[in-house]
């Protein structure tokens, strides 16, 4: 090695450019590729599916129109929205509302997971981005209830 190499104020400079170099790059990663998760209160959700915990994940309604869908499924409107702890069930089909309680309980770069309460029953909300293998990603909810999982897209979403 040369004397020039070892001289401490060159490496710690060269080293501390390296660095941050190196984080100014990961940094633009970050932020390039990276979507918000969703929160429970910036969509009106409209439900998409009901799937039966206890039947295997049958699914036993959705949205009128819902591709895909088995015929012996319930056509239902059910839009939920969410505001300052107040959760809403609006049942469009029945002409129904009903309301109860959300509480996040703990967020991450993936997901966000909630406690809510409808009537007497507990159970709990998942809102996350579904990413698909084209690139694209939508907003998703998945309310969990009393045996029940309810699948949500933001209701002005038309993908």
């Amino acid at each position: 090695r040369r004397s020039s190499d070892l001289r401490p104020g060159k490496n710690r400079k060269e080293n501390a450019m390296k660095r941050a170099a190196i984080l100014l790059c990961l940094l633009l990663l970050t932020g390039c590729g990276s979507d918000a998760v969703p929160a429970i209160e910036e969509e009106a959700w409209q439900m998409t599916t009901v799937q039966s915990t206890a039947d295997n994940g049958a699914i036993i309604a959705c949205a009128p129109g819902e591709p895909g869908a088995p015929d012996t499924a319930e056509r239902l409107t059910l839009v939920c929205t969410a505001s300052d702890g107040v959760l809403t069930l609006t049942d469009g089909t029945n002409d129904r509302q009903y309301a109860g309680s959300y509480r996040l309980e703990q967020s991450d770069a993936g997901s966000a997971v909630y406690t809510v309460t409808v009537g007497q029953t507990e159970g709990m909300a998942v809102t996350a981005l579904t990413r698909y293998a084209d690139g694209s990603s939508r907003p998703t909810l998945i309310l969990t209830l009393d045996g029940y999982a309810l699948h949500f897209f933001p209701q002005d979403d038309q993908a």
